[in-house]
């Protein structure tokens, strides 16, 4: 008798084993399917009202995406409905796509557009790529304003 009775202990510790895998893998399944993966790469923030999100092109050819807001984004828009560039987009650089900037492990906040810059921060998208964001900020510092930037789409709410 007391094998039987360890035999149904091990039986009932399998199944409650089985049960937790088989509850994790749903789960898991359920976070894939709904977009929710921490490595997802198609969500992107939706601009709040009078916000939007600028793509622009520097000369490698290369794209790169940053939320504008305010004056900003008001700028742009009037650039853009007249075939026009706003200016030098100079923002600050921080680490992570900010559900922007899809892609590249690097975003821009706080944009302003600017007449002139200096040099330092000036770049394209594939030299941010290729250096890495941690070197690019050492030997940089944070800002970036890709001086020859051309507004390309605006992605409005």
């Amino acid at each position: 008798m007391g094998n039987r009775g360890d035999l149904r202990c091990v039986e009932g510790a399998m199944t409650k084993t089985l049960r937790a895998l088989v509850g994790a893998l749903t789960i898991s399944l359920l976070v894939a399917a709904c977009g929710g993966s921490a490595g997802d790469t198609t969500t992107t923030t939706v601009p709040a009202s009078g916000d939007v999100i600028a793509e622009f092109r520097t000369p490698d050819g290369e794209t790169y995406r940053v939320l504008l807001t305010g004056d900003a984004a008001a700028r742009a828009r009037a650039a853009f409905a007249a075939g026009e560039n706003p200016g030098i987009p100079n923002g600050y650089i921080e680490r992570g796509d900010g559900e922007v900037n899809l892609g590249h492990d690097w975003h821009i906040r706080d944009v302003e557009f600017a007449d002139m810059t200096i040099e330092v921060c000036d770049g394209t998208v594939s030299y941010i790529d290729d250096l890495g964001y941690d070197e690019f900020v050492s030997q940089h510092g944070n800002q970036f304003c890709p001086w020859a930037a051309e507004l390309v789409d605006l992605v409005e709410p």
